[in-house]
C-alpha cells in the first residue's frame, strides 16, 4: 500500500510541476497545505476569471460541494 501512495505522489507532483507559481501562493495560506492546495488547483483550474465570472459565483459553486 505504501508503494502505491508513493507511486500516486509521484504522479500527482510531476502532473503539478508546470503549475507551481499557482500552487505556491495558496500553499502560504495558513492551514493550506501543498496537497490541499494542489486539490483546490484541481477543483477550479488555474484560470479562475475564465471559470467563474465573479467571487460571488465561485463561492456559490463552492456552496453545492459542501
Amino acid at each position: 500500500m505504501t508503494e502505491q501512495i508513493d507511486m500516486l505522489d509521484q504522479e500527482v507532483a510531476e502532473r503539478v510541476s508546470s503549475h507551481q507559481e499557482d500552487i505556491e501562493p495558496l500553499d502560504s495560506i495558513p492551514g493550506i497545505a501543498t496537497r490541499m492546495a494542489e486539490q483546490i488547483l484541481s477543483e477550479i483550474g488555474t484560470n479562475v476569471k475564465e471559470q467563474f465570472p465573479s467571487a460571488a459565483h465561485m463561492c456559490s459553486w463552492a456552496q453545492c460541494w459542501k
